[in-house]
């Protein structure tokens, strides 16, 4: 009989520990915040060790600190980042996110998520082959020619003004606008400058150039959460924080962005 008590305590412990381990591996919802990413360089990239880098991802990971919270990066769909973080898949979208801007129907992304403070200065930009250059003088140019987006991108809300709707093709990332331009497939497409000024000239896409011509309007990036989300307030004095004590300008001059990032408590 001891012997059978004995094996059951130890069972009983056995239990007790592997439930602790698994506490400690997986801590509760509210101990995480979950950003919806894509994958954009020098933004949010993916190491092949699958951690993640970038001054998007950093920028964050350091919020998460203040907080006392993990990270944890989720790679979306970005024509669906309005159901996921509705949903509760994510707890905010935190990707070259432009707070200052409207979806595609009209509808002003401020009505439809809650905005943290500014951080990044942007702007929609054309991307073109090299060798066609010359046939984008202004934005007239651009009528009838077809165009490659990421889909629900406000480069996708600027192309519906700038060519027919039939011209438009959508693509599930902004790095995949530029093998399209690059293959001949379409004859330009619009994505964030702040990306654009990375790939363009360099490495595969040597031949791809901005329209320095066409100037689109100014951008902000913010975090977007669900309207509501007590997260808003708390992320928005983390970032004033990293912001006072130098933390944000140090990871933007890390990245390259220190000429675009600047923290704005109003993205009106």
């Amino acid at each position: 009989m001891k012997k059978i008590l004995s094996l059951v305590l130890v069972m009983a412990m056995l239990v007790v520990s592997l439930f602790t381990f698994a506490s400690c591996e997986n801590p509760n919802p509210e101990d995480t915040l979950v950003c919806g990413v894509t994958i954009i360089p020098g933004l949010n990239e993916k190491n092949a060790d699958g951690t993640w880098t970038g001054f998007e991802s950093d920028f964050a990971t350091e919020v998460a600190k203040i907080l006392g919270m993990k990270v944890k990066f989720v790679e979306i769909s970005w024509e669906q980042k309005y159901n996921e973080v509705n949903s509760g898949a994510i707890d905010c979208i935190w990707n070259g996110f432009t707070a200052n801007s409207s979806e595609k129907d009209g509808t002003a992304r401020a009505d439809l998520v809650d905005f943290s403070y500014g951080y990044m200065l942007n702007q929609q930009c054309v991307v073109v082959k090299a060798d066609r250059l010359a046939e984008f003088a202004d934005e007239a140019a651009l009528a009838g020619k077809e165009a490659c987006v990421e889909a629900g991108s406000a480069g996708d809300a600027y192309a519906q003004t700038a060519t027919d709707e039939d011209k438009i093709v959508g693509a599930t990332t902004q790095m995949a606008t530029f093998a399209e331009v690059k293959s001949g497939a379409v004859d330009f497409a619009v994505v964030d400058i702040v990306l654009a000024q990375n790939i363009c000239g360099q490495g595969d896409y040597a031949d791809l150039v901005i329209v320095e011509d066409i100037q689109l309007a100014s951008e902000i990036y913010a975090v977007g959460f669900k309207t509501g989300s007590d997260l808003t307030a708390k992320v928005n004095a983390a970032m004033k924080t990293l912001n006072e004590n130098g933390k944000l300008a140090e990871l933007a001059e890390e990245y390259g962005f220190e000429n675009v990032v600047k923290l704005m408590e109003s993205i009106d």
